[in-house]
């Protein structure tokens, strides 16, 4: 199995630097990534849309994005340094940036051909004005995609009218060109909300008055495509969380069309075993009392890795097969788990993933933390080094 480190990645490891060994890892999987994109793609007939904001959803944006882009036909980012990103590593494919954008950077945005997400007319007058301003130095047009708010009430234009006044503002300025229309559901994770059915008859209705075959419609983020059978028109999906092998919500599992597969890994080891005697209380506040005699292992992993304060509460952890449970209260940097007889120094400890016929998702880990997978993923810091194997 190739294994490529994200530190090797980034040249960190050349020459005289140190290479370091941190036994907590976040193993990601660059070939089940590729393959649960390609799946999608071919299950669908849709073009897709790699989304790998917020660093992959954890996972790691530069290889990711890589690893895509023989796959995917557009990226799609959060903000305009993640676009950056993706240049640098040599991405080619377009990249929509999916919230704001300053105006300011329209040289960067029109030479680097990075896609901007237009949700109001304001919005696009301050484009305008940076447009006109710096048309000589503007290379190649602005490709804007319009948002609509078909019912999420966060970005988008609500009204008809400034939607056409927009398009038809757009298709007369030069250096500028309308690529893309789309939105964005709600409840598209919830079957049988009824506010899914009224988003849908709002965006047709928004886009009626519109010749939408010049543009590229995508209105299906995972949920919405894998879950749901729209007569709506579109073109593109836009595929975030299912990439990455995750549900986009449980009470999804085994209703999707298409099942993708898990990508990420996290685990480490057993650092120091400490011997308990009846009494002995551990960790910060005390939170815990040994009834008799026992054996713990100290693991180093804690919050400022992304493992929350409150997640040993309900969590367990995988070592030798079989599951472990957190004693105490997870620290900055290390957490404390109740040992078996067999257990020992340096043996593997698994926070997600699985070990033997015993798994732990991402799902069951947000469950203990009282979030969503998103956030676990999201929650992995840059000090988990992160381990890509093919």
């Amino acid at each position: 199995m190739n294994k490529i480190s994200y530190s090797n990645l980034l040249n960190l490891n050349e020459g005289n630097s140190p290479v370091f060994n941190r036994p907590t890892k976040a193993i990601i999987n660059l070939r089940t990534y590729k393959d649960n994109l390609k799946k999608v793609k071919k299950a669908l007939n849709k073009n897709v849309m790699a989304i790998v904001k917020a660093n992959a959803y954890g996972h790691g944006i530069v290889p990711l994005s890589v690893q895509a882009q023989e796959v995917a036909d557009f990226f799609g980012v959060a903000i305009i340094e993640e676009a950056a990103q993706l240049r640098g590593a040599g991405i080619k494919k377009p990249i929509l940036v999916l919230g704001y954008v300053d105006p300011d950077c329209s040289i960067y945005v029109a030479n680097g051909e990075i896609r901007v997400t237009l949700y109001s007319y304001e919005q696009w007058k301050k484009w305008q004005e940076q447009i006109y301003k710096k048309n000589r130095l503007i290379k190649k047009p602005i490709l804007f995609h319009i948002k609509i708010n078909s019912g999420m009430n966060r970005l988008g234009f609500k009204a008809k009218e400034e939607v056409l006044k927009t398009v038809k503002e757009i298709e007369s300025t030069q250096n500028a060109n309308i690529e893309g229309v789309f939105t964005h559901f709600a409840t598209a994770d919830e079957p049988g909300n009824p506010l899914i059915e009224k988003q849908e008859t709002t965006f047709l209705n928004m886009i009626s008055s519109l010749e939408s075959n010049k543009y590229i419609l995508h209105i299906a983020n995972s949920a919405y495509a894998l879950n749901r059978d729209s007569n709506l028109p579109f073109d593109m999906v836009r595929l975030g969380i299912s990439s990455y092998g995750l549900l986009p919500d449980s009470q999804l599992e085994n209703k999707l069309k298409v099942t993708t597969e898990p990508i990420l890994q996290l685990k480490t080891k057993i650092v120091h075993i400490q011997e308990l005697s009846k009494g002995d209380k551990v960790g910060y506040g005390a939170t815990y009392e040994a009834n008799e005699s026992e054996r713990i292992g100290i693991i180093p992993i804690g919050y400022a890795d992304g493992l929350l304060r409150r997640y040993a509460e309900n969590a367990y952890v995988l070592v030798n097969g079989e599951r472990r449970n957190f004693i105490g209260r997870v620290c900055m940097d290390q957490a404390m788990i109740k040992l078996k007889d067999a257990d020992k120094l340096d043996d593997e400890v698994v926070i997600f993933g699985s070990q033997g016929e015993e798994k732990i998702s991402l799902e069951l880990a947000a469950e203990w933390s009282g979030t969503i997978n998103y956030e676990m993923a999201c929650l992995i810091s840059e000090r988990v080094n992160r381990i890509y194997t093919k």
